[in-house]
């Protein structure tokens, strides 16, 4: 359905308030003209987020905060966002699912107090590139964000993707046709991660890189838009500096592995090519690296984690990446499953729409209760 926009009309009655207000003013100047000024005062805000900040905040802590782009031609159909040349997921913040996802982490700490255990929510498109009213407000996924971070216990770190993101709106960091960030929005968050965990980040440029193209992903799928069809993404491979190798299982048990492809450029499947990281979603992934860490990590994601996963390969000797919606680990024993690995780090990586998803929700904590 088309959105009706009365910004424009609204524009214009403020306008004529604002002159009304100035002539009245000007009127009663003299009369008032002795008096003490009155206290600045904050203006009332429709979101207790949106409230702007009283005293000044060291810029060793800030960051300029993007130039988004305006966009005043989309339409919403079944929750989807479509622009000119784009669709995206709606997102709103949804407190109590939030909380829950927060809660559930720190259970996993307890569970393991020994292990680092880290979280890196992913905002998506819509946060940087979406309309104003769909980023904002009820839609503001710093908000998002920040309550399943508070609802974090017991030494859960949180990683701050979402600032390093916004440094690099003007680059090509999320698909146009599909719901995934591409691999170099994921480096960003990857360097966000480093940065959190004392890590050393390589820079982009030390990798060698690949490209497939012609790639028209879920967005187009949902919509059937011809504008998405007609301006397909690529995807953009970054490969490990470093000599890897990875081999991809269907339970915990680990016994029957097959090899795994960490970085593929031959798919030709034009909906598929998001599958050219870790072979798309598998229950279970080992990957061994030869960057002489003694460190381990296991990632637990959902699809948002597959770009991510490759480059973890350059600070750790193993890297396991389980995605518990996969029938194979379903209630599996994570925390046993991590001290019987050796695991010394744990980062549960998913994007902002996964605390909602009850099958990933309910699938995570039963790994928590086995």
């Amino acid at each position: 359905m088309k959105m009706t926009r009365s910004r424009k009309i609204l524009g214009s009655i403020e306008v004529v308030l604002a002159v009304v207000v100035l002539v009245v003013a000007v009127a009663l100047a003299p009369a008032y003209s002795a008096e003490k000024p009155a206290p600045e005062t904050q203006a009332p805000t429709a979101d207790a987020s949106e409230a702007v900040a009283t005293e000044p905040v060291p810029e060793t802590t800030t960051l300029p905060a993007p130039e988004l782009p305006e966009v005043n031609d989309y339409t919403v159909e079944n929750y989807i966002v479509l622009t000119s040349d784009a669709a995206m997921e709606m997102y709103s913040v949804a407190q109590k699912r939030l909380t829950e996802y927060g809660q559930t982490l720190s259970k996993l700490k307890s569970c393991v107090p020994e292990i680092n255990v880290y979280s890196l929510l992913a905002p998506t498109r819509i946060a940087f590139y979406g309309p104003e009213e769909y980023r904002t407000g009820s839609h503001d996924q710093t908000r998002g964000i920040e309550i399943a971070y508070s609802a974090m216990t017991g030494g859960v770190e949180t990683v701050d993707a979402y600032s390093h993101i916004a440094r690099h709106t003007d680059e090509y960091i999320y698909f146009r046709t599909d719901h995934h960030w591409t691999a170099r929005g994921a480096y960003y968050a990857y360097e966000a991660f480093c940065e959190t965990a004392g890590l050393t980040c390589k820079p982009l440029s030390a990798h060698e890189t690949g490209r497939l193209d012609g790639f028209v992903g879920s967005m187009y799928r949902y919509t059937h838009s011809e504008k998405l069809k007609e301006n397909p993404d690529y995807v953009e491979v970054f490969y490990p500096t470093v000599e890897a190798s990875g081999q991809f299982y269907s339970s915990p048990a680990m016994t029957d592995g097959k090899n795994l492809r960490i970085i593929s450029t031959s798919i030709t499947d034009s909906s598929s090519k998001y599958m050219a990281f870790i072979q798309g979603d598998k229950p279970l992934i080992k990957m061994t690296s030869a960057c002489g860490s003694d460190r381990k990590i296991l990632m637990v994601k959902e699809s948002y984690g597959n770009a991510f996963a490759p480059f973890l390969l350059e600070n750790f000797s193993e890297v396991y990446v389980l995605d518990p919606r996969q029938d194979g680990v379903k209630g599996m024993n994570l925390p046993q499953f991590l001290r019987d690995h050796g695991i010394t780090d744990v980062l549960v990586l998913n994007y902002l729409m996964a605390p909602s998803n009850s099958t990933f929700m309910n699938a995570f904590k039963a790994m928590l209760d086995a």
